[in-house]
């Protein structure tokens, strides 16, 4: 296999970095675009990328370290460290899994002050001085859940007496020798502006790329940058390469706490999941198992996937959106060469671009509507202030829909279509739909189009 010719192939195709290696071997590297719009700097290897949600399984490999030296136990109670927590019965083990049934934080900056720089401790205090309901109670089931790994950030603070960032680098950076690798703080871009990889969304009105800052769905997010445990560690792909070296090796955790976290979780004998302890699980009928996560934030896509069986790692990092699907399919035929011996990219598709439709219009799609195969959960659609549609998903942020046409929308940079005629609305990801009915809506006469 010519990986060099792979390596060229990819040039165009996405802005960022990739790493492909195999029984010790790097077989493909290589670093693309620009890492600033403004400079026009161009992307190297040693660029540091947000990590987004790619910083779960290092909180978690943070954690196995505790346990490790008998400081915690998986099934320790978090009131233990948060005692003012108004949520009972929930255990470390429940915010690894995410089976803790805690809220979603981010709903509950909606009307935070967008200028004031939001932290782990505030999502703490807001949980506390709120308490809204939790989603179900702990272990009844599995719901992927930010909250918890803010927590168990805040919880390594609370053993250790060191900040998120002090004991993430002293346990694991700084051991490892990913020295490109470090916790985001309000200083962080002033001391690495030269290293950092800046992420950029697609205005889809205007047409061009932007700072998440400059764009309105985006902007009201930049004041969670500084949250982590979640999300919020920059990395390279070189430094997640040393780091998925030393989880194969077992370098620093002991072999039989890795097994536990990597093992899929289960609530019953006969229900489980493919989440472990930080990692999503699945089996690779050539690579074998797979332990794997991948995160997303306002201009960045990650993805960081460890094949211990094969001793493969593959790391892909990019700093503007675009089509998700499209980047997924680059990385799958990437690693599909591994056993084909033949690479196949995907063809690019086009980016969509925004239409404005009248308020009128917009009105008319307001409302809840009820899933058809889950009719215990519902999708609401909404209009904010601005006068901007929302869709508001089960456990994720609340998302715009931009129109394509009057009944046809986008969500921006995640590949999914949404259309809503005659009250149904339907979602379309990765080619498969969820069709949901609007609730109360007024009978139509057959042929007549609700709007």
């Amino acid at each position: 296999m010519d990986w060099n010719k792979v390596k060229v192939q990819l040039e165009n195709t996405f802005n960022g970095t990739v790493l492909l290696a195999q029984d010790e071997k790097i077989l493909l590297q290589g670093a693309y675009g620009e890492a600033s719009i403004q400079t026009h700097a161009p992307m190297h290897l040693h660029q540091r990328f947000n990590l987004a949600s790619v910083s779960k399984p290092m909180t978690a490999l943070g954690i196995l370290l505790l346990i490790q030296e008998k400081k915690i136990t998986f099934d320790d109670d978090i009131t233990k460290w948060f005692d003012n927590l108004p949520y009972t019965n929930i255990t470390v083990r429940h915010l690894l899994q995410h089976t803790s049934g805690l809220p979603d934080y981010m709903e509950l900056f909606s009307n935070w002050d967008e200028t004031t720089v939001a932290t782990n401790e505030d999502v703490l205090q807001l949980l506390t001085q709120y308490a809204p309901p939790r989603l179900f109670e702990a272990g009844e089931r599995m719901e992927y859940s930010n909250t918890g790994y803010v927590l168990l950030a805040l919880l390594i603070e609370r053993v250790t007496n060191k900040s998120y960032t002090e004991y993430m680098d002293e346990a694991i950076f700084k051991p490892l020798n990913m020295k490109n690798t470090t916790v985001t703080s309000t200083t962080f871009t002033k001391q690495y502006t030269n290293e950092i990889a800046y992420g950029y969304v697609f205005d889809v009105y205007a047409g061009q790329y932007v700072a998440p800052s400059e764009f309105e769905e985006t902007k009201g997010t930049t004041c969670l940058n500084y949250i982590t445990g979640d999300g919020g560690i920059y990395s390279t792909v070189e430094d997640l390469w040393k780091l998925g070296r030393a989880v194969i090796q077992a370098r620093l955790w002991d072999e039989a706490l890795l097994e536990q976290a990597f093992t899929p979780s289960s609530l019953t004998a006969e229900q489980t999941f493919s989440y472990g302890m930080g990692w999503i699980i699945y089996e690779d009928e050539q690579l074998g198992k797979c332990v794997w996560h991948n995160g997303g934030w306002p201009g960045y896509a990650t993805t960081f996937k460890i094949y211990p069986q094969s001793k493969t790692i593959f790391v892909f990092l990019r700093s503007k959106e675009q089509d998700l699907d499209y980047e997924i399919a680059i990385g799958e035929a990437i690693e599909k060469a591994l056993s084909i011996q033949e690479f196949h990219l995907p063809k690019k598709p086009e980016q969509y671009k925004a239409v404005h439709l009248s308020v009128e219009i917009l009105q008319g799609y307001e409302g809840k509507y009820q899933l058809q195969e889950h009719p215990e959960h519902t999708v609401e659609i909404a209009l904010q202030e601005d006068n901007r549609l929302y869709i508001f998903l089960p456990s994720t942020m609340p998302l715009e829909l931009h129109a394509i046409k009057e009944d046809e929308f986008f969500l921006r940079g995640i590949g999914v279509l949404v259309t809503i005629k005659q009250n149904k609305l339907t979602v379309i990801s990765e080619g498969q739909s969820t069709i949901a009915n609007k609730i109360n809506a007024p009978e139509l006469k057959e042929n007549n189009i609700s709007l």
